[in-house]
């Protein structure tokens, strides 16, 4: 009996070891092909898109040219919308029909082409960081992840006024995560010791989850205890046409905004492992009847 009990119990950490390593090693993975396979549409350039008004206002922002940011499709290759609230913050279809919403991640907007922009994931070594080499936070990570799922607390996504104030506001708490409190074009968040008083966003991730740093960075590779789900949030790095390419200094057009998409979490991993545990102790089981 003492030696069956030794076999499971053998067993069961070594599977669990594999488990907790494997998905480790999985997340990373996962993250890698995201980038992959988001960077290799339209013939390496990634995701091909105009920045559009489609109806919002003459600028294709909400918010005075700081706030949502639609992003229409301009290639033949799209990426997937799965982590977006379809007809909210995202659109599915053919040709300029598909399109998405998203924030900057950056102090401004360099723009002066009309020709298609082009757009890759940034990640290496668990972050995803801005052309400046900055990394991405967890506080803006959640927030955009909660944004594009038509979830984020306080958001206003009716189409109007209402909606323009809130992507203000948002984009104001990402500047702050980002370390960009000197771009506020409103001044609303001019002290820094208060910012996360002043700011509606700010301060629902402040007491709301009050433990949480919220100015780590955030790895990709990481669900924070489940606070990030299956999603996974990325630096997308923008840049004009073929003759700029993106890591090109110089490119007429350069800019960082975010993307998220979801992904299958490596817990599914663990069922799988502990599954094969319980079968294997059937198997051992049976063997021994037959010694």
């Amino acid at each position: 009996m003492m030696r069956q009990h030794n076999f499971f119990t053998t067993l069961f950490y070594a599977v669990f070891f594999m488990a907790v390593f494997s998905g480790s090693v999985l997340a990373d993975q996962a993250s890698e092909q995201i980038r992959n396979s988001f960077n290799g549409m339209n013939n390496g350039q990634g995701y091909l898109f105009k920045w559009r008004d489609a109806g919002i206002d003459t600028t294709g922002f909400y918010g005075s040219k700081s706030g949502e940011i639609r992003l229409v499709n301009a290639g033949n290759q799209t990426p997937d919308l799965l982590a977006y609230k379809i007809g909210t913050t995202a659109n599915v279809g053919t040709g300029t029909n598909f399109h998405f919403q998203t924030f900057c991640v950056a102090p401004e907007l360099i723009s002066n082409t009309s020709e298609p922009l082009q757009s890759q994931l940034n990640y290496n070594s668990n972050q995803t960081i801005t052309f400046n080499g900055t990394a991405l936070t967890l506080g803006v990570a959640y927030l955009y992840k909660e944004f594009a799922a038509g979830n984020l607390t306080g958001y206003n996504y009716d189409y109007g006024t209402n909606r323009v104030t809130s992507a203000v506001l948002l984009q104001d708490a990402i500047w702050h995560l980002m370390g960009l409190q000197g771009q506020d074009r409103i001044d609303f968040m001019a002290d820094p010791s208060t910012d996360w008083n002043n700011n509606n966003f700010l301060s629902y991730l402040k007491n709301t989850y009050p433990t949480i740093d919220w100015l780590e960075i955030y790895d990709p590779a990481n669900n924070y205890n489940g606070l990030m789900g299956s999603t996974k949030v990325f630096v997308m790095n923008v840049s004009g046409g073929d003759d700029d390419p993106w890591w090109k200094e110089g490119a007429s057009v350069r800019q960082d905004v975010l993307y998220v998409t979801n992904v299958c979490e490596p817990a599914t991993i663990l069922l799988w492992t502990f599954g094969s545990l319980g079968a294997a102790g059937v198997f051992h089981r049976k063997r021994r009847k037959t010694l």
